[in-house]
């Protein structure tokens, strides 16, 4: 019998809060804020920039190329922080492959970000 007290209890409770006048006054904010979420997008330049500044780890596209000069263009990020990112992560790469392999991505790395930046200065 308890249960069934305990559950009506409940559910009045439920409708009272459900039925209760400032609904009616929030429903508006709350149809704003549904609209807006069905066109939010993360920024993915903005999030990792806020990794970077905040010393978390990000992808290599973030250090070097397309993705790094974008930061850069809009100012969220310096080259300077992105430099001593850059030094890490090539630390990181020659303590795990060979020197060969470290000189192959190095220059692959420099090559990309080298042309980002030519296509950054043309736009």
């Amino acid at each position: 019998m308890s249960k069934h007290i305990g559950r009506a209890i409940s559910d009045d409770i439920w409708s009272a809060s459900v039925n209760r006048p400032s609904h009616k006054i929030y429903e508006k904010d709350r149809i704003e804020q549904k609209e807006k979420a069905k066109n939010w997008e993360p920024d993915s330049l903005q999030i990792n920039a806020n990794k970077i500044k905040q010393g978390q780890p990000v992808g290599e596209g973030y250090l070097w190329g397309k993705l790094a000069m974008k930061m850069v263009r809009a100012c969220l990020v310096s080259e300077e922080a992105l430099d001593s990112y850059r030094k890490s992560f090539l630390n990181e790469y020659k303590s795990l492959y060979s020197e060969h392999d470290y000189q192959i991505k190095l220059k692959e790395l420099t090559d990309k970000h080298n042309q980002a930046r030519e296509i950054s200065i043309l736009q």
